[in-house]
């Protein structure tokens, strides 16, 4: 006779991790706009993980493996960290690779605008008081456009990719910080968000041209 099957959802107490980060979401006509340049690079048909355009989200912090229980203590502590920061008004603007065109491993979009580093640092300082790691390079805030797995096609890409590098999508307004989860299925990650944090909404944004 079998054993009674017991899922890890019905263990009462039980505490499992979760892979999670810290994110701002995009305004819908800038992820529009975006998805019509990805179709057009997409189409050169090089070796690159495009990312889905409504998968897409500025990451401020990756977390990792966070432990449920640890959950709570999170959600305060960053409420506390930026729930008096100002909503932000960025400029998403500008193309660009990591590390360099030379030698490309992710392809992003990158926001021009006062504010961003500063939000990022206090998320950082955060998840460091509850025990996950500093960030040992410089923030950039970016959108993934897709991660190069080859250089099989690179410069039929590289040749349209330099044709947008000073691209504008559009302005986005920073108005919450999410914490999403990246669950990883064979179609590529999923996201949820499981809390948003609200910014101050009456203090208006800083706008870099």
């Amino acid at each position: 006779m079998n054993a009674p099957h017991r899922s890890r959802a019905g263990v009462q107490g039980a505490v499992y991790t979760l892979r999670c980060f810290v994110a701002f979401d995009l305004a819908p006509n800038v992820l529009t706009k975006i998805g019509e340049l990805q179709r057009q690079l997409a189409a050169t048909d090089a070796d690159v993980r495009w990312v889905r355009p409504e998968g897409m989200h500025a990451t401020l912090k990756f977390l990792g493996r966070v432990k449920t229980d640890c959950l709570p203590r999170l959600q305060s502590a960053l409420t506390a960290a930026v729930c008096e920061q100002s909503a932000l008004r960025l400029q998403v603007r500008g193309l660009g690779a990591f590390p360099n065109l030379r030698r490309p491993q992710v392809l992003w979009v990158g926001f021009v605008g006062s504010g961003l580093q500063e939000l990022a640092r206090s998320v950082d300082a955060v998840a460091m008081t509850l025990g996950f790691e500093a960030e040992n390079r410089a923030f950039h805030g970016h959108v993934t456009l897709g991660r190069v797995n080859s250089l099989r096609g690179w410069p039929q890409l590289e040749a349209l990719f330099k044709e947008h590098l000073n691209d504008d999508f559009g302005s986005t307004e920073v108005r919450s910080v999410v914490l999403y989860r990246s669950q990883l299925q064979a179609g590529g990650s999923v996201y949820s968000a499981l809390w948003t944090i609200p910014l101050q909404q009456n203090k208006g944004g800083h706008h870099d041209d």
